[in-house]
């Protein structure tokens, strides 16, 4: 059987890549001389002529908020920073110009945009902020030193290249994609939160270096999340799985034909009753929390004044830990019951789509809405 590390993997892939490159006519463009242009605070250069792209590379600007421009003198802006590949060697990347460094706070970056560069905006260390769209592709460093942005947010189909984000510590990371480039994330992340767009299935841990995920919330309708070809050991403190047909694979490298160079543990598991994340809490011997919520059966309508007081009765939610005794080799249990959280929907008349109020977790709502729906919420809500 063939066995390769994940990291001479993705080499020859790159190499392979570059390789087509060369021999392809046209598959790699690239400037040997630039002729700069300036346009306000920006200064730019021409990626193509044709389709009238440019790519801006210094922003002379003391404002806390930078708003990047779609267009600059009747050209696209495209990208960010100076054109730079995978496969150029690291010592000649630049960082973007201007004062912006020392100064910026918060960075929106346009939808016209397909890529920043490596180094960017590399050690900009007041910025807090960033504004991303989607399928944009982060270069090599391009936010590295970034340690003030902590708070991440990174829309479907984005492409980290190494080193991309700041990972000395993470409050949140919200993502709607699998992220698989190497290297990207290593410390600690606070918490995790994976956002269904299109994508079903969540490849995890393979931008992870001995990350330590406190929290990862995991949204019902997740069909797959896998934690496998982490480097080092990774560990997910608490996982919530708010799905019922969410699976788990982890640490499957050997069984499809590859040496390990990490592996991923779990402190914790949380989810809901009937999922399929309790059979892998199971095998894998680690403690669960099973969340089960009865229903609201009927709501009651009476009318106050302007408004409408609705009241229902009491819906029960227990929640069963188990933990698994290797002394006894048996699975303790012990169950409590916690608050039921209802999420309210409401309406003026018979007819018509509910509209979400919000939520409460007492036995009554006062509204407008004449007609109301009362759902008992089973999700873990963390």
């Amino acid at each position: 059987m063939l066995i390769l590390k994940k990291s001479v993997l993705f080499r020859k892939i790159a190499s392979l890549l570059l390789c087509i490159a060369f021999f392809v006519p046209g598959t790699v463009c690239r400037a040997q001389e630039r002729n700069y242009h300036m346009s306000g605070i920006y200064t730019y250069y021409v990626l193509d002529e044709l389709k009238k792209e440019i790519s801006i590379c210094a922003i002379d600007s003391t404002e806390k908020k930078i708003i990047v421009p779609s267009e600059l003198d009747g050209y696209r802006v495209c990208a960010l920073g100076y054109e730079s590949y995978a496969y150029d060697n690291y010592e000649n990347f630049q960082e973007m110009g201007g004062k912006m460094k020392e100064h910026m706070e918060e960075l929106v970056i346009p939808t016209s945009v397909r890529t920043v560069w490596a180094f960017a905006f590399k050690e900009c260390k007041r910025l807090s902020k960033v504004s991303l769209p989607e399928g944009i592709t982060l270069g090599y460093a391009s936010f590295s030193g970034c340690n003030n942005w902590k708070d991440i947010v990174l829309p479907y189909n984005t492409i980290c290249e190494e080193s991309a984000l700041p990972s000395d510590h993470v409050d949140t990371l919200q993502i709607s994609n699998s992220i698989m480039g190497e290297n990207i994330f290593f410390g600690v992340i606070q918490k995790m939160i994976l956002s269904v767009k299109k994508d079903t299935v969540f490849s995890l841990a393979v931008p992870w270096v001995s990350v330590t995920v406190k929290q990862l919330i995991s949204p019902k309708d997740a069909t797959k999340l896998m934690f496998n070809f982490s480097d080092g050991e990774s560990r997910v403190e608490k996982l919530y799985v708010n799905g019922k047909q969410t699976k788990i694979e982890a640490n499957a490298e050997a069984r499809m034909g590859y040496v390990a160079e990490g592996y991923v543990t779990f402190g914790e598991i949380y989810t809901i009753e009937g999922a399929e994340t309790i059979r892998f809490a199971k095998k894998n011997k680690i403690k669960y929390h099973v969340k089960r919520t009865a229903e609201v059966k009927k709501v009651i309508r009476k009318k106050k004044a302007d408004t409408f007081l609705h009241t229902w009765k009491k819906a029960k939610t227990t929640i069963l830990s188990c933990r698994f005794d290797k002394e006894r080799k048996t699975w303790k249990k012990s169950t409590k019951k916690v608050p039921t959280v209802y999420e309210i929907y409401g309406r003026k008349g018979k007819k018509g789509k509910y509209q979400r109020i919000g939520t409460t977790k007492q036995k009554k709502v006062k509204t407008k809405y004449k007609y109301v729906k009362v759902k008992s919420v089973n999700e873990w809500d963390v």
